[in-house]
């Protein structure tokens, strides 16, 4: 990719490898961190246990079995449990243990500050949501990017990784570390001050506007006309 004048990774560096390195013009520019449309405000599970988002992909990865098994593990963890299926998976097939809560969709990025772990699949914009939200994981990688994003966070040492077989005493046990080992945590709330950071702007825009010799005060330029020129050589 050296016939670009910028290449923009739309991610962010704490999910980079120390040795991470690029040529000058790639440029981690930080993560998009906004919610799907179709995300639906919900009520939080009542009580006082700590919160336990659970999101596997919102599209089909054959992923329901799984979850029934993460709300089967669930129930035996102190915890209260909220299960967003996205919309290929109906809510209504899972079966739910009196401390869980299965709903279509949710804004993770608003229910994930009141959250104290989240089992995830672990695509990109969720787990960089979790991380901005300082929120350790349970990752349980299905295919596409996620097995190399599951490698990176745990790197990391933000979450652990399971199998998407993985039995519910398996991935009960897998909560109940990352809920009682505070390395966890301490390793996600280093990543949230490092997206905090590069949230503070907004590189991409400012790069794109660079190359078309605009400002972001100049809004004649399209976002697709910048992207458009910013990505031409």
């Amino acid at each position: 990719m050296t016939d670009c004048d910028r290449l923009l990774i739309l991610s962010t560096r704490a999910l980079q490898y120390p040795d991470f390195d690029p040529p000058e013009h790639v440029q981690v520019t930080g993560a998009r961190l906004e919610d799907p449309e179709w995300a639906e405000p919900v009520g939080l599970p009542p009580g006082e246990e700590p919160l336990v988002l659970v999101g596997l992909s919102s599209t089909f990865m054959d992923q329901g079995a799984a979850i029934g098994r993460i709300a089967q593990a669930l129930g035996t963890v102190p915890v209260r449990g909220l299960i967003t299926t996205g919309p290929a998976i109906d809510p209504d097939a899972v079966p739910t243990p009196a401390n869980v809560r299965v709903v279509r969709s949710a804004p993770h990025s608003e229910i994930l500050p009141q959250a104290t772990a989240m089992v995830t699949h672990p695509g990109h914009g969720s787990v960089v949501k979790a991380l901005a939200a300082g929120v350790p994981m349970v990752m349980m990688p299905f295919g596409r990017d996620q097995v190399e994003i599951a490698a990176r966070a745990a790197y990391a040492g933000t979450g652990l990784r399971v199998r998407p077989g993985a039995s519910p005493a398996r991935i009960a046990r897998a909560v109940r570390e990352v809920l009682c080992d505070s390395s966890y945590r301490e390793a996600a709330g280093r990543a949230a001050i490092t997206i905090a950071a590069e949230q503070r702007g907004d590189a991409a825009a400012d790069a794109l506007e660079g190359l078309a010799g605009g400002s972001r005060s100049d809004r004649a330029l399209s976002g697709a006309g910048a992207a458009a020129r910013g990505l031409s050589s």
